[in-house]
């Protein structure tokens, strides 16, 4: 895919990470373990005979990992989330944007100079899809009706560069964890990956569709809105087994109440409610990987008062519930078929 296999530290933030190949476990496979104290771990190209690649992306890091990147061929792919943050400035966008976890997003890039902050705070897991150009618009010329309007832009010769990002879904969340814990080898594993990856594809797809025409939050902020958000966001963090009421919230960094929303969704891709969701329920994770601690008490610890919501919660999330989750730690494919969509 490119975007991910030319990286240049910053010299202010250089961090000594040594790259250990890894003999292919196929052809068209290419795997890299990142590591400083052994096994920090792993990102992985693998290319299909459809012409589709995808990589994956599961490690942590120490510091932030600056990455610059100039093509000349277009970008066309689909982008999966599910923790991590990377600060994009891309040449042909006027702002920078965003890529965290709870994202999917779908975009067009035509020739382009990227310049990547990969944050350090939490374990980057996600997964890119590469699809060339003209596959794509083969595909939408022989189906141009059932077409979601965000992708019809591409049957021009010569489509404007565009990025639509929505949430994730718990069907999403759950084929992700499939790919990331694939318990296969060799070419079962390569054909178990490829299925996933088309479902994932058809899942956007699916979900663009859906919300086509629903009204976009958009909000032009300022440094000083910006630099308040992120205190907003501190406060969240700080204060999620008991956080603020929004009105609170906005008076404590001195915004107004809607900004402190739109603002919220347009910087972090979430309203803040969803963003102290998403920290209450990604720690429950945490603590029952851990083992130590009854679902009644981890739903009590951080912050549900009710194990029947916390259960509809973490279920509407992840896609099973926290006692399924648990008898299957780690979500190997093998015992999660029964997720719902």
């Amino acid at each position: 895919m490119g975007i991910y296999n030319k990286c240049s530290l910053n010299k202010t933030r250089r961090i000594m990470m040594d790259y250990h190949e890894i003999t292919p476990m196929h052809q068209r496979e290419s795997k890299k373990t990142v590591s400083k104290k052994k096994k920090e771990g792993h990102y992985q190209e693998i290319r299909f005979d459809s012409g589709i690649s995808a990589t994956i992306m599961d490690y942590n890091l120490s510091n932030s990992i600056i990455s610059k990147v100039e093509t000349s061929k277009p970008s066309l792919g689909f982008g999966f989330c599910l923790s991590g943050k990377t600060r994009t400035r891309i040449n042909c966008f006027k702002d920078e944007f965003i890529i965290q976890g709870g994202q999917s997003g779908f975009y067009y890039f035509p020739e382009i100079k990227v310049d990547s902050e990969i944050s350090s705070e939490e374990r980057v897991k996600r997964v890119a899809i590469n699809m060339p150009l003209e596959i794509f618009q083969g595909l939408i010329a022989e189906n141009p009706d059932i077409i979601p309007k965000a992708v019809q832009r591409l049957i021009k010769k010569n489509p404007e560069p565009f990025r639509r990002v929505e949430k994730l879904t718990p069907w999403m969340r759950s084929l992700l964890m499939q790919v990331l814990n694939c318990p296969y080898r060799g070419l079962a594993r390569h054909f178990f990956i490829e299925a996933k990856i088309m479902e994932l594809i058809a899942c956007k797809l699916d979900l663009m569709a859906k919300n086509q025409g629903s009204p976009q939050l958009a909000i032009k902020l300022k440094k000083d809105d910006i630099d308040r958000l992120y205190f907003a966001r501190e406060i969240l963090r700080a204060n999620n087994e008991q956080p603020l009421e929004l009105l609170e919230l906005s008076r404590r960094v001195g915004i107004s109440r809607t900004k402190l929303l739109k603002g919220f969704v347009s910087l972090f891709g979430k309203t803040p409610t969803s963003y102290l969701r998403d920290i209450r329920i990604e720690k429950a994770r945490m603590l029952i990987d851990q083992g130590q601690m009854s679902l009644t008490d981890i739903a009590h610890f951080v912050g549900y008062s009710s194990s029947s919501h916390f259960t509809k919660v973490f279920r509407n999330y992840f896609g099973v519930t926290p006692s399924q989750y648990a008898s299957a730690p780690g979500w190997p494919p093998d015992k999660m078929y029964f997720c719902a969509k």
